[in-house]
């Protein structure tokens, strides 16, 4: 009867030690499931931070843009303000040293308040002006050289200059 008890122990302890083992294996199925469930939630969790990292980097690109093209249209302002601003000085000075052209003939002129000008480019124009008669004597071409500060009227009377040397000057100063 000794061994039939000791069949049994061994038996019994077989059994135990085949439960214990299905057990932990169960229970490391168990840890084994939560540790790919929680693998899949981190894998997801990263997917969505990538996600928003794009997101974050296109509204970050976006917003350079957008300060960029607003850099580029403030330049462009500021750019066109200062060529406004350099054609009107341009102007100014241009319009000055006509002034000073038309003056400087009126300073010669018989009837100064009756001078007409036209066609005026640089230091080249024409005037008509009253002569001591009372009449118009046609608008006659008129060149300034700034250098001599002189103004050289087309004109056959004394004190202008004959049409032969304006003809010559127009072609080199005034075309």
């Amino acid at each position: 009867m000794n061994l039939k008890v000791m069949s049994a122990v061994v038996l019994l302890i077989t059994i135990g030690i085949c439960y214990f083992i299905n057990q932990s294996n169960k229970a490391s199925a168990e840890r084994l499931k939560q540790a790919e469930i929680s693998n899949q939630k981190r894998l997801e969790q990263n997917k969505l931070d990538a996600i928003n990292a794009e997101k974050t980097a296109e509204a970050e690109r976006i917003k350079s843009e957008k300060a960029k093209a607003l850099k580029a249209e403030q330049d462009r302002l500021i750019s066109e303000k200062n060529a406004k601003e350099f054609e009107q000085s341009k102007q100014a000075r241009v319009q000055a040293g006509i002034k000073k052209i038309e003056d400087k003939i009126k300073a010669e002129a018989f009837d100064a308040a009756s001078a007409q000008f036209r066609n005026q480019k640089g230091n080249c124009g024409e005037v008509n002006a009253k002569n001591r008669f009372g009449g118009y004597v046609g608008f006659k071409r008129y060149i300034y050289d700034p250098k001599t500060d002189y103004v050289r009227v087309e004109g056959d009377a004394t004190g202008y200059t004959p049409s032969i040397v304006i003809d010559a000057l127009w072609k080199i100063e005034c075309e």
